[in-house]
């Protein structure tokens, strides 16, 4: 008997791959009839653990059912290509993630995705804080001074 299955695989910041396999490149379930009463290894869905027939998903060292690999969060499911963050080995959908992780700016009160600035508990924008002196955006790569625990001031402005 040829058995046949597509595999998917979501692997963040990767393209989506589609191929199709041979069951026996891969561990797969198929109850042995032969008179020894072996089995083979059977895969296993990381989300509900039931046993994976058909198509499957691979994502997080791990392979899942298509419809379960979902955000632990809000239980969205993650499709093909979408991307996702991990914690605790479980996937968790970018609006969840920056929902539970993420920091707020103190100045848009938006989360900040990406590099941030960071002053004591604050969490700003870079182009969300204005230089005091110079009332210039700051960047990045700008040498900073903080003067009254409260004002971004270029070194160059001082």
């Amino acid at each position: 008997k040829q058995w046949y299955q597509r595999r998917v695989a979501i692997t963040a910041g990767e393209e989506l791959e589609v191929e199709e396999l041979d069951l026996e490149d891969f561990s797969c379930v198929v109850d042995s009839d032969d008179e020894a009463g072996g089995t083979q290894d059977v895969d296993i869905c990381g989300m509900c653990d039931a046993i994976i027939e058909g198509q499957y998903l691979t994502a997080l060292d791990s392979k899942f059912h298509p419809d379960c690999f979902a955000c632990v969060n809000c239980k969205s499911k993650i499709e093909p290509g979408q991307d996702f963050y991990e914690r605790n080995d479980k996937p968790l959908c970018v609006d969840c993630y920056y929902l539970l992780y993420g920091y707020k700016c103190k100045v848009c009160e938006e989360y900040i995705k990406g590099q941030r600035l960071v002053w004591g508990d604050d969490a700003f924008h870079f182009q969300c804080v204005k230089c005091t002196s110079c009332s210039e955006a700051l960047c990045e790569t700008d040498d900073l001074k903080v003067i009254n625990k409260k004002d971004f001031v270029h070194v160059k402005c001082c």
